[in-house]
């Protein structure tokens, strides 16, 4: 299949800084001094409404950025209400003014004077409504928004995988245009279309198509002019075209076929971005310009060879993005938004695929900028709705992103479902799989007819791949998979010879693996990774796994990681709530120790990075102290230096270094030093090492994560150990099984430590010295919901310590019960913890013994 490229156009309603003087039409972003209240408000829309009690804020603005992640399930989805007085300045009287809002999530209302201007539905595109008319010269006037994120059956997403946060949390300008003006309303597009019939690295064929408003009183005869400028400014190449504006009309204008020479084009390795100044002349007087950047290229895709960027194979090895961060929600600024683009550059990547919806202009600027292929689609996720409306809404969104977005040199895939099979209503109507097919048909047709030159694309996942996709898989022009090999089912290593034995059944159909990834906790550490266990090792040998397979497959038009940051999704109940933890980076864009895998992996320059989340160990046995240490890195050879002595060269595999060392106890220092020709590179790192070899010294801890093989280290950086069983002269269990709970654990922000439980043991045994030793159990109840049906007696040394526990009772399922006891070893026996059962199987989450004398 091949595509060729269109011309990019940023959302061009805006020109550029210094420019306003002499610019016919005039902008501002009407960002502050706004006041906001949550709820269903009646009146709030009138003029004379008294909101000085309201919340003073600023957009960008989302009302769940606290909820979202507190301990009360759910979050608040609902009407929220914003106001804000609007001054005019005069020069913008006699002008068509305009509110723009970049993006409100779902529905907004929005009223000015107490008047409606318009509603828009769907909480990712932007929106447009002239509000001219509504406005008053001689008084003051006043916005006011009413948006709304609840559920509603009509309009996508219905269900997915991230939090549907609430507000106008994108940017809002006021826009001033002349009467004869280039259209604003047309589903928030620029109002200027370019794109490249034909291409080559010798020449091109431009096209340019505008939409031209007149809401002036008369016919008038305008003039467009297009001018193509080099990126230092001089003009490469220009075309006209004149029509007759019907007064009230608007008129589409088309210059096809003109033909630019030589044109250098965009590229991942070379983004070079021309820019179009398109203007409108009614007579000989300016009216209205639009400027926006130009990127010449053309791709295609190949079932056997993958994607081909300007007739040159490209192997699109990526990732996804969700636009939410930590402490902010989804309401970023747009140097935030920026900036999460160039982490993706960063990170060696070529590729994003925008998850699951439209995402800022300023993301798609940046794309441009740094030369990144884009994936953008709409947010039917999971679950469609069967009604007539739910399929107008669909089809509407995607005609909005489409035409808002025709123009960036950087989409290169239309995506418009994800995994839309695997969730399914209950009980499922008739017809509906017959239903989702003809709803993928549609928007498929719809795609074609607003922009054939793109390739379309839609992500399943395993459970749906064809034949289980009842046809809609086959749909698009390129089919993603969204896999978890090794994470949710199976090994890391069944993921290439899944994807083989599919590509051998469809050897026609172009492939992407558009998900794979593995979540993480940087309080989680193990030298026995396994899945699910979310430490940050396994999903370290995930990645190291899984993307050598992906890089042997020449079929794969390209990869994306799952997901480049953390984010939010509210329902998860991971190691930490309402987090989908897969990222390369924390949710505050802290790097993971995988981020430096990729980098190792996809950059020429020089990478040497010693793998540090680890950075805080603990260990009650000498052989505790030797601990794996690992680099990542791209150069020839590593050595690592412990403490000043050195280990020797240390072979490098699949982009890694690793060893083991001798640690000592208190801070350890580091270095990697690593060779690329004569070139050498350092990186430094310290580990903090709690040497807990017997006898415990007064004030010392020893601290168990019990039932797990994992260590935890919570906030006060004490590290509760690895479970294991009791060998003399040590500590750990007698007897009993490994149990874990999916679950949130309430009331504490150690989820990982009451998350697993040893269940149905007989004893812990510590062998410890003489001395009086204060013991802190945490019990916590995952299974059992009704009382009685957990109970046991807690005896230390054969005295009785904790009657009749019984958890459910006491505080319910998910809470955590810490209990302390002071008992006295003597004699030589050391502290002997038994659990007695009386019902059902005794279970402990997490051990603490400190000594005090």
């Amino acid at each position: 299949m091949r595509a060729l490229v269109l011309a990019s156009l940023l959302l061009a309603v805006l020109p550029f800084a210094g420019e306003a003087a002499a610019h016919p039409r005039i902008h501002t972003t009407i960002n502050d001094s706004w006041r906001y209240a949550p709820g269903a408000i009646e009146g709030a829309e009138r003029p004379g409404f008294d909101d000085s009690a309201w919340e003073r804020i600023h957009l960008p603005h989302t009302w769940n950025r606290d909820d979202a992640f507190d301990e009360a399930p759910g979050y608040r989805r609902g009407a929220g209400w914003y106001r804000r007085a609007l001054p005019l300045d005069p020069a913008v009287r006699g002008k068509r003014l305009f509110l723009y809002f970049e993006g409100a999530n779902q529905v907004a209302d929005v009223w000015v004077n107490g008047r409606a201007a318009g509603t828009h539905v769907g909480g990712y595109t932007a929106f447009a409504f002239e509000v001219t008319d509504l406005l008053r010269w001689d008084e003051p006037n006043v916005v006011a928004v009413r948006v709304d994120n609840s559920h509603h059956p009509d309009i996508p997403p219905l269900n997915a995988d991230f939090t549907f946060f609430g507000g106008i949390y994108r940017d809002v300008w006021l826009i001033a245009t002349e009467p004869v003006h280039f259209a604003v309303t047309h589903y928030a597009s620029a109002g200027v279309f370019v794109d490249t019939p034909e291409i080559s690295p010798e020449h091109s064929q431009v096209r340019f198509r505008t939409r031209v408003e007149n809401q002036s009183d008369e016919d008038v005869e305008i003039k467009v002019v297009h001018t193509i400028l080099a990126a230092d400014g001089s003009e490469a190449f220009g075309v006209e075209t004149g029509e007759t504006a019907a007064a009230g009309t608007s008129t589409p204008t088309h210059v096809s076929g003109r033909r630019f020479e030589s044109p250098r084009l965009w590229s991942p390795d070379d983004p070079y971005l021309y820019r179009v100044r398109s203007e409108l002349f009614v007579g000989r007087t300016l009216r209205d310009v639009v400027e926006t950047p130009l990127g010449f290229r053309w791709f295609e895709v190949d079932p056997e060879k993958g994607f081909f960027l300007n007739g040159a194979p490209l192997k699109l090895y990526g990732t996804n993005r969700h636009q939410d961060r930590a402490g902010f929600g989804n309401a970023l600024s747009d140097p935030m938004h920026r900036r999460d683009v160039e982490i993706v550059k960063e990170n060696g990547f070529r590729f994003l695929r925008l998850a699951h919806y439209p995402q800022d202009p300023a993301v798609l600027e940046a794309a441009d900028r740094l030369g990144l292929v884009v994936w953008e689609e709409i947010p039917i996720v999971n679950l469609i709705g069967t009604s007539d409306a739910f399929a107008e809404n669909s089809e509407r969104m995607l005609v909005e992103m489409v035409r808002q977005h025709y123009n960036h040199p950087s989409i290169v895939f239309w995506g418009y479902m994800n995994e839309v099979l695997l969730t399914r209503p209950d009980p499922i109507p008739e017809g509906y799989y017959e239903r989702v097919l003809e709803l993928a048909r549609r928007l498929e047709a719809r795609v074609r007819l607003e922009d054939p030159t793109r390739l379309t694309v839609m992500a399943l996942s395993r459970d749906e791949v064809p034949p289980k996709d009842h046809g809609v898989g086959s749909v698009t022009d390129v089919l993603g998979f969204n896999f978890y090999f090794g994470w949710y089912y199976e090994t890391t290593g069944a993921l290439g010879a899944f994807l083989d034995e599919f590509h051998r059944a469809h050897p026609g159909r172009p492939l992407m693996v558009s998900e794979y990834g593995a979540g993480s906790d940087e309080r989680v550490h193990t030298t026995a990774p396994r899945p699910f266990d979310f430490s940050s090792e396994y999903a370290q040998l995930f990645h190291t796994e899984s993307f050598p397979q992906l890089l042997e497959r020449e079929y794969l038009a390209g990869t994306a990681v799952w997901n480049q940051f953390d984010f939010a999704s509210e329902l998860r109940n991971d190691t930490k709530h309402a987090i989908n933890q897969k990222g390369l980076l924390f949710h505050d864009r802290t790097p993971k120790d995988s981020f430096f895998y990729y980098q190792a992996a996809l950059l020429e320059e020089p990478v040497l990075r010693i793998a540090s989340e680890w950075d805080v160990r603990a260990g009650s046995r000498p052989v505790d102290r030797f601990q794996p240490i690992r680099a990542y890195t791209n150069l020839d050879e590593v050595i690592f230096f412990v403490n000043g002595a050195t280990t020797g060269p240390v072979a490098i595999r699949n982009r890694t270094a690793e060893t083991s060392v001798l640690l000592r106890d208190g801070e350890n220092e580091i270095r990697a030093s690593g060779r690329r020709g004569e070139h050498w590179f350092t990186d430094l790192a310290v580990i903090r090492y709690d040497d807990r070899a017997l006898p415990p010294a007064p004030g010392s801890v020893i601290a168990v994560n019990a039932g797990s093989h994992c260590s935890y280290v919570d906030a006060a950086e004490l590290v509760w150990e690895a479970d294991r069983p009791y060998e003399p002269g040590g500590w750990g269990h007698l007897g009993g099984e490994t149990a874990k709970t999916h679950h949130r654990i309430f009331a504490t922000p150690d989820d990982p430590l009451h998350q697993w439980s040893r269940e149905g043991m007989e004893a812990y045994r510590f062998d410890l010295p003489d001395g009086t030793y204060e013991i802190e159990l945490g019990m916590v109840e995952w299974s059992a919901a009704a009382h009685g049906a957990r109970v046991f007696d807690v005896l230390v040394n054969g005295r009785g310590a904790i009657h009749s526990f019984d958890p459910a009772r006491e505080l319910g399922r998910h809470r955590p019960a810490i209990r302390k006891i002071v008992a006295r070893a003597s004699g030589g026996e050391g502290i002997t913890i038994s659990f007695i059962p009386r019902s059902g199987k005794p279970a402990v989450a997490s051990i603490a013994i400190r000594r005090l004398f």
